[in-house]
C-alpha cells in the first residue's frame, strides 16, 4: 500500500500538469475567451492553447511553449468555442421543390454541402431535433461537417409531424412516435413499442441527446390537430427525467407553451409569437398577462428557451422583393441554386403563401408577420432580462422558404437576439456554454478548457464588443484541425450546373 501512495505522489505533479514533447496544433499569442455561464466569461490575454488529436490537452501564459506540428499566430485575435445551434433539420435542401425535374440532382448537391456552410459561420456542433443515429450518419459521410447530434422525434398519430403519414407506415417514418388509447387497432408488438416509456428508451439507446414532443393543436386559433395527452406527456417527460434525458416541445402559442410548461417539458423548443386572443393588446408596453404568467412559469422553472427568431424572419423574407440579392447568400449559394430559385418552380412555396392569405396585399402580409416577430423580440427581452436560459436555436430551415440557409441562418439569429435586447455576453453563452449544458454535452462542448474537443473559432474581432465578430473569422478548428475560414466559402467548392 506505501508502494502504491508513493508512486501515486510521484505521478500527481505531472497528472496535474502533463508535459508533451510535441502536440498536434498549437494557437498562440490569443485571447481566450471561454464562457462559464450566461453571467460569466473567463478572459485570458496572450494565452496559448495546446491541442494533440481532438482534444485542448493544455492552455498556459507562460513563455515555455510546447512544440507542435502546426501553430497558429492569435496576436490580436480572439478564441472562443465553436458554436453550437441546438435546432437544425439536416434532410432537404431549404425551398426544394420535389415536383422539379432536377429535384434529386438538386438535393445531392446541397447534402454535399451543407455542412459547410454551417462551418463559414463558425457552427461547429448541430442538433437535429427530428432524425435519427442513420440520419446522422449520412450527414456526418457527407463531406466536412459539424458534429451533430438528434433528438427522437414523438408525435402521436395524425398529430403534428405526422399528419398525412397512413398509420400502418407511421411506425417506420416515426420510429419514436408515441401511441395513446385513442389510437386505431394497432398490432400488439407496434402498440406495446410505443407507449411513452418504451419509446422514450428506444431513443436513447440509439443515442439521442433528447425527445422532442409536439404541443402543437393548430395553427393560430385554429384547434384542428390531435394533441398528446397530459396523461401522455407527464409519463414521457418524468421518465425522460429519470434517465436524465431532456424532453424539448414543440409550442409556440401561449396555451401550447404553458402546457409544456406545467408537464415538465425541459426546453422550449420554440420561441412565443403566437399570442392567441391576446394579440389585440400587443400595442400595450406591458406583455399581456397570459403571455408572462407563461413566462414566469419558464424562469421558474428553469426551461431553457429556443426564440427561433429565424423562423418568422425566414417566411417573411420569402415575400420581400430582391432579399435574395443580400450579399450574403453569395457565401453559402452556389450561383445556379441562386438562379433556381429566382425561377419560376423555385417561387413554389412563396407562391402557396400568397393563396393562404387569400390575396392580401403582399405589404399586408409582411405587417402581420413583422407582429409576429416583434412578439418573439419582447418574449425573448423579457425572459433575458428575468434569468431565463437562452439557447442559439434557428430551426433551419422552418419550413420550405428559400430565406433560411445553414449557417447564414444561425448568423442571423444571433444578430436578431442582439436586436432583442441581448448582451453580447448573454449571446455569446447561448451559443455555446447554454446549449452544451441544455444537451449534457458539457463534458466535450461549450468553452475553452483542458479536456474539451477542440471545435473552436479564432475570431479576428471581439465577439463581447460587436455582433458582427461572428462574421469576422478567421480559423475554424473542428476536432483539432485547423482550417482557414476561406476555405468553407461556396467559391471553392466543386459546382455543379444544371
Amino acid at each position: 500500500m506505501k508502494k502504491q501512495l508513493f508512486a501515486l505522489a510521484l505521478c500527481t505533479p505531472f497528472m496535474a500538469k502533463p508535459v508533451w514533447a510535441q502536440v498536434d496544433l498549437l494557437i498562440k499569442n490569443t485571447t481566450v475567451i471561454s464562457p462559464q455561464n450566461q453571467q460569466k466569461v473567463d478572459i485570458k490575454s496572450n494565452h496559448w492553447v495546446a491541442i494533440n488529436g481532438n482534444r485542448i490537452v493544455s492552455i498556459g501564459s507562460d513563455k515555455n511553449l510546447p512544440k507542435a506540428k502546426h501553430i497558429v499566430d492569435g496576436t490580436g485575435k480572439f478564441l472562443i468555442p465553436g458554436l453550437m445551434d441546438s435546432h437544425t433539420h439536416l434532410k432537404t435542401m431549404p425551398g426544394l421543390n420535389p415536383a422539379d425535374n432536377n429535384a434529386s440532382i438538386m438535393q445531392q448537391a446541397y447534402l454535399a454541402r451543407q455542412g459547410v456552410n454551417y462551418l463559414y459561420y463558425g457552427v461547429t456542433q448541430v442538433i437535429d431535433p427530428s432524425n435519427t443515429q442513420q440520419g446522422i450518419d449520412a450527414f456526418h459521410d457527407s463531406g466536412m461537417t459539424p458534429k451533430a447530434f438528434f433528438c427522437g422525434a414523438m408525435p402521436v398519430v395524425n398529430g403534428y409531424n405526422a399528419r398525412g403519414i397512413e398509420h400502418e407506415h407511421l411506425h417506420y417514418e416515426r420510429p419514436y412516435y408515441v401511441a395513446q388509447d385513442t389510437d386505431p387497432e394497432t398490432p400488439k408488438v407496434i402498440k406495446e413499442a410505443h407507449q411513452a416509456k418504451q419509446a422514450v428508451n428506444r431513443l436513447s439507446e440509439d443515442g439521442a441527446v433528447c425527445a422532442k414532443v409536439y404541443i402543437e393543436d393548430g395553427f393560430d386559433l385554429a384547434k384542428n390537430i390531435p394533441l398528446i395527452s397530459n396523461a401522455t406527456l407527464k409519463e414521457l417527460t418524468q421518465h425522460a427525467a429519470k434517465l436524465n434525458l431532456p424532453t424539448m416541445a414543440h409550442a409556440n402559442a401561449t396555451d401550447m407553451q404553458d402546457i409544456a410548461a406545467d408537464h415538465g417539458v425541459t426546453i422550449m423548443g420554440h420561441g412565443l409569437w403566437n399570442w392567441l386572443e391576446e394579440q389585440k393588446l400587443s400595442n400595450q408596453e406591458q406583455l399581456p398577462p397570459k403571455v408572462t404568467a407563461v413566462l414566469d412559469k419558464i424562469i421558474e422553472r428553469n426551461i431553457a428557451y429556443q426564440p427561433t427568431l429565424n423562423v418568422i424572419r425566414g417566411l417573411t423574407d420569402l415575400m420581400v422583393d430582391g432579399h435574395l440579392m443580400r450579399p450574403e447568400y453569395q457565401n453559402v449559394l452556389p450561383q445556379w441554386q441562386l438562379d433556381w430559385y429566382l425561377s419560376e418552380s423555385g417561387q413554389w412555396f412563396a407562391k402557396e403563401m400568397y393563396q393562404d392569405w387569400d390575396g392580401l396585399p403582399v405589404a399586408k402580409i409582411v405587417e402581420r408577420f413583422t407582429a409576429k416577430q416583434v412578439n418573439g423580440q419582447r418574449v425573448l427581452n423579457y425572459l433575458y432580462e428575468h434569468g431565463a436560459t437562452i439557447l442559439l436555436a434557428s430551426d433551419t430551415p422552418p419550413a420550405p422558404t428559400y430565406a433560411s440557409q445553414p449557417g447564414l441562418s444561425t448568423y442571423m439569429e444571433l444578430q436578431d437576439m442582439y436586436k432583442s435586447g441581448m448582451k453580447l455576453k448573454g449571446i455569446l453563452a447561448a451559443a455555446t456554454i447554454n446549449n452544451a449544458k441544455a444537451y449534457n454535452l458539457e463534458h466535450d462542448f461549450g468553452s475553452v478548457d483542458s479536456g474539451k474537443m477542440a471545435n473552436l473559432l479564432l475570431l479576428n474581432s471581439n465577439p463581447l464588443e460587436t455582433p458582427l465578430a461572428y462574421d469576422d473569422i478567421n480559423t475554424v478548428i473542428l476536432q483539432g484541425k485547423a482550417s482557414t475560414r476561406d476555405l468553407f466559402h461556396v467559391s471553392q467548392l466543386k459546382q455543379v450546373k444544371h
